[in-house]
């Protein structure tokens, strides 16, 4: 396991450690035994490289994380140098098959911005909505959206009729903000705290055009921290709310039981680790402990507490975008936009 376990995230990566230690124990009474080793990363994308050398070093059978997204891209490309089968819980890795571009033992949890543009294009299209403008940040973030949701829009009947740009540490957008009052809606796709200055901008300027936010701003400490995104809509994990949930109940269970013992806030990563947690235990069971990764190549349909993936040997990623949802927080209580929905077949 990958995590921050010290540093400005250490007390995240301090609490998912306790939640993969529990979950684990819950696997052990199910008949699957995890031998857990927790590295930490410190959130560095730079400490990659040592941290997998020790997880070979001790002979670690598959590597999970992490939990900063940028750290995913060197998590991969060390993991394969030193061939440790890896399963990747943020960042932009989405292990499909291309012309080409082998898929190795690389497989991917929890929502990736290309996933996220598709949950949300989902809910537009659910809720009537068509004509849309784009706020863009001038960074890799702002990239990685406008690639994805320029390249979906057609698919899912979007039509894209204004793109504005705006820079990290702007904080007045309102001018960008005027250019798109004729479009049905704005997604804005950026990182967290340039989202929490389009909302206050929104807030201070009174504007009833409805804007979209990516998944970067789910977690609710984070939302706690920044009032004014209450009451926007965001990309979000089915296991923000229990209300027909479509993955695993137990799981589901067992989380709120933790959460609620705890106090522990919602995360991403609580449900990404887990459902790394939940592709090994039916590889397990299917292909016993000598044999998991050759099972886990072609798992099928796996619920999880992001949403339902399908695995097989051309996608080891296979999020189900129906089954995630788009949500809003009211500073006690996430509320489902669009709920995930249990029969996408």
């Amino acid at each position: 396991m990958v995590l921050p376990l010290s540093g400005k995230d250490a007390q995240a990566g301090q609490e998912l450690q306790l939640w993969i230690t529990d979950l684990s124990r819950y696997f052990a009474k199910k008949g699957v035994y995890f031998e857990l080793f927790f590295f930490d990363s410190q959130g560095n994308p730079y400490r990659i490289k040592k941290v997998v050398e020790n997880a070979f070093f001790k002979r670690i059978d598959v590597l999970i994380g992490p939990f900063t997204g940028s750290c995913a891209g060197p998590l991969v490309k060390e993991a394969k140098s030193l061939n440790i089968p890896v399963i990747i819980t943020a960042g932009e890795i989405n292990p499909i098959k291309f012309l080409r571009n082998p898929l190795g033992p690389v497989f991917r949890t929890g929502i990736s911005t290309r996933a996220a543009v598709k949950v949300l294009y989902h809910c537009l299209q659910k809720q009537g909505i068509h004509r849309i403008g784009l706020l863009l940040t001038k960074d890799p973030i702002g990239q990685e959206g406008e690639k994805w949701l320029t390249a979906y829009a057609t698919e899912h009947a979007i039509k894209i009729t204004k793109k504005r740009y705006f820079g990290v540490s702007d904080t007045d957008v309102s001018y960008h903000l005027e250019q798109m009052l004729d479009c049905e809606a704005v997604v804005c796709w950026a990182p967290p705290r340039s989202c929490a200055n389009v909302a206050r901008n929104v807030f201070r300027q009174g504007y009833k055009i409805p804007i979209y936010f990516p998944h970067f701003v789910a977690d609710e400490p984070f939302l706690r921290e920044n009032q004014n995104l209450y009451a926007f809509p965001f990309v979000g994990a089915a296991f923000l709310t229990p209300d027909k949930f479509p993955g695993d109940k137990n799981i589901l269970n067992l989380w709120l039981t933790f959460h609620s013992a705890f106090g522990i806030p919602y995360r991403a990563s609580f449900a990404s680790y887990a459902d790394a947690l939940i592709f090994l235990t039916h590889a397990v069971k299917k292909g016993g402990y000598r044999h998991w990764l050759r099972e886990l190549d072609k798992l099928g349909l796996v619920k999880g507490l992001t949403g339902l993936y399908f695995l097989s040997t051309d996608d080891h990623y296979g999020l189900i975008a129906p089954s995630a949802g788009v949500f809003s927080y009211d500073g006690f209580n996430y509320e489902a936009v669009c709920k995930p929905q249990r029969g996408i077949f």
